[in-house]
C-alpha cells in the first residue's frame, strides 16, 4: 500500500469513529437504561372492623376441683383409675384392704341380733305377768268378799275367831301374789326398754361399722378428669392425706386484674377472646361471669372472671394465658405491618399510581405517603391518617422501594 492509499485508509477510519461518536452523544437514552421495576405483592384497601382493645395476662382455674383424701386409714389394696382418666360422680376410684371392719359389721349386727331377741323373749314375759296380774287380781276380789263375809259373821257370832283370820290371811296371801305379778310385769316392761336401748345401740354400731366399710371405698364425689395418683397399690394411706385430684374442666374460669379506670365499660356478659401468644389469633371466646365489687388499693385493679367452654379439653386448670378486651368498635381502615415503613418517629406506606413513560407507555410506581397509626389489632395496625378505601398499597419487598420506584405486582 503506498502512501496516498494508507492516508486514505486512515481518513475513512477517523471520519467512522467520529460519526459513531457524534451519534452516541445525541441518544442519551442509549447510554444509561432504567432499572428494572421491582416486583412487590399489592393490597387494595377496604373498610374494616376496628376495635379499641387491651391485653392481660391471666390465670385459668377449674370451676370445681377437689382433692381426695381418705376419711380412714388402711392399706390401699386396688386402684381402679389412671391419670387423665374422665371419670362420673359416685366412681370408685380406689379401694382400701378391709382389716377389722368386716369383722366389726358382723359383731355389730350380731348385738342388733341378740339385743331385738332379748327384747321379745322380755314382750313375753310381760305377756305372762299381765296375765299372772289378772288371776292374781281375780283371786283378790274373791278373798276380799270371803273376808268381808267372814267379818259379819265374826260380828254376828255365827263364826269364831279362827274362821275370820283364816280368811284375812288369804286375803294377804292373793294380794301379796297380785303385788308380785305387778312387780313382774315392771321388770319385763324394764327389760324390754333396756332391750331396745341396746338394739338402739347396736345398730348404731353397725351403722359406723358399715360407714367405715363404705369409706374402704374412695368415691368421687363428681364428674371430672383424674389428676396425678402420688399412691399405688400397697401404700398405707393415712386420714387426710392427698390421694387423688379429680378436676371439673368442662369449663374454666380465667381470672384478670382490669385497671380500675375501665370500671365503668365492665359488664356482666362482655366478651374476653383468648390469644395465641404467638400469632395473635383468637383461640376462644367466653364472657364475664364475675366483677368484684371492690378495687385492690395497692395495684388500683379490679379482678373479673371470664368463663371459656371447655369441650376440647384443650385449655388446663392453673395455665397461664394472653387474653383480650374488645371496649369499642367502630369502622375504619386496617393495614398490616408488613406495609409499614419508619423513619424516625415518622411512619410511611408506598401507595401505587399509574405514570406514563417517554415513550408513551404507563407504567406503576409506588409514591411514599406518610401516615398516623392507631392501634394494633392482631397483624394489622389501624390508620387513623392518611389512606382512603379503595388505596393500593405496597405490602412486601418495602426495603427495596424508594419515592417513584417502578413496580411490577406479583402473585
Amino acid at each position: 500500500m503506498n502512501t496516498s492509499t494508507q492516508q486514505q485508509f486512515w481518513g475513512t477510519i477517523v471520519l467512522i469513529a467520529t460519526l459513531t461518536t457524534g451519534c452516541s452523544r445525541s441518544n442519551p437514552e442509549a447510554q444509561a437504561t432504567s432499572p428494572p421495576p421491582i416486583p412487590v405483592k399489592l393490597a387494595t384497601l377496604t373498610s374494616a372492623t376496628v376495635e379499641e382493645s387491651s391485653e392481660f395476662l391471666g390465670s385459668l382455674e377449674a370451676t370445681e376441683k377437689v382433692i381426695i383424701k381418705p376419711e380412714i386409714q388402711g392399706r390401699i389394696k386396688e386402684i381402679r383409675v389412671n391419670s387423665g382418666d374422665r371419670i362420673k360422680q359416685g366412681d370408685v376410684i380406689m379401694v382400701l384392704q378391709p382389716d377389722q371392719t368386716q369383722s366389726q359389721l358382723a359383731n355389730a349386727e350380731a348385738g342388733v341380733n341378740a339385743a331385738m331377741a332379748s327384747r321379745d323373749a322380755a314382750i313375753e314375759q310381760v305377756k305372762v305377768a299381765q296375765s299372772q296380774q289378772a288371776s292374781a287380781q281375780a283371786e283378790v276380789n274373791l278373798a276380799q268378799v270371803n273376808f268381808q263375809r267372814a267379818k259379819f259373821l265374826l260380828e254376828s257370832g255365827a263364826i269364831g275367831k279362827f274362821d275370820y283370820d283364816r280368811a284375812e290371811t288369804d286375803l294377804e296371801t292373793k294380794k301379796n301374789r297380785l303385788n308380785e305379778a305387778q312387780n313382774s310385769i315392771k321388770a319385763a316392761q324394764a327389760a324390754i326398754q333396756q332391750a331396745e336401748a341396746n338394739i338402739r345401740q347396736a345398730q348404731a354400731q353397725v351403722q359406723t361399722a358399715a360407714v367405715s366399710l363404705g369409706f374402704k371405698q374412695i368415691i368421687s364425689p363428681l364428674s371430672g378428669v383424674v389428676g396425678d395418683l402420688p399412691v399405688k397399690p400397697g401404700d398405707y394411706a393415712s386420714t387426710g392425706e392427698a390421694i387423688a385430684t379429680v378436676t371439673r374442666n368442662d369449663d374454666l374460669d380465667l381470672r384478670l386484674s382490669v385497671p380500675a379506670k375501665r370500671s365503668g365499660q365492665l359488664k356482666q356478659g362482655m366478651t374476653v377472646q383468648l390469644l395465641d401468644p404467638s400469632t395473635q389469633k383468637i383461640l376462644s371466646k367466653g364472657t364475664i361471669n364475675f366483677i368484684s365489687p371492690t378495687v385492690d388499693s395497692s395495684l388500683q385493679t379490679i379482678l373479673i372472671k371470664a368463663r371459656f367452654p371447655n369441650s376440647g379439653a384443650n385449655l388446663r386448670d392453673g395455665q397461664q394465658v394472653e387474653a383480650k378486651i374488645v371496649w369499642n368498635s367502630e369502622p375504619g381502615i386496617l393495614i398490616p405491618t408488613t406495609a409499614i415503613s419508619r423513619i424516625g418517629s415518622k411512619s410511611f406506606v408506598f401507595v401505587t399510581e399509574e405514570q406514563q413513560s417517554t415513550d408513551g407507555q404507563i407504567k406503576q410506581v409506588v409514591r411514599q405517603r406518610p401516615i398516623q397509626l392507631g392501634n394494633i389489632q392482631e397483624a394489622d395496625y389501624q390508620v387513623l391518617e392518611g389512606l382512603e378505601p379503595g388505596d393500593s398499597i405496597a405490602v412486601s419487598n418495602i426495603l427495596k422501594l424508594r419515592d417513584g420506584a417502578a413496580i411490577k405486582s406479583e402473585s
